[in-house]
């Protein structure tokens, strides 16, 4: 079975699957994206 992206629910192949940290709640955890949205991720981290 095929990851989803957390953020465009896509199916992910396996060589584009990113897992970034997510808090909620006071609790962290890990949440697939693909190579899109890691993309924009990443760009809003930087600012």
């Amino acid at each position: 079975m095929a990851e989803k992206c957390f953020y465009c629910t896509e199916d992910i192949e396996e060589r584009q699957l990113h897992y970034v940290p997510f808090v909620s709640m006071n609790q962290e955890r890990d949440e697939a994206l693909c190579d899109e949205c890691y993309k924009e991720w990443l760009h809003g981290i930087k600012g």
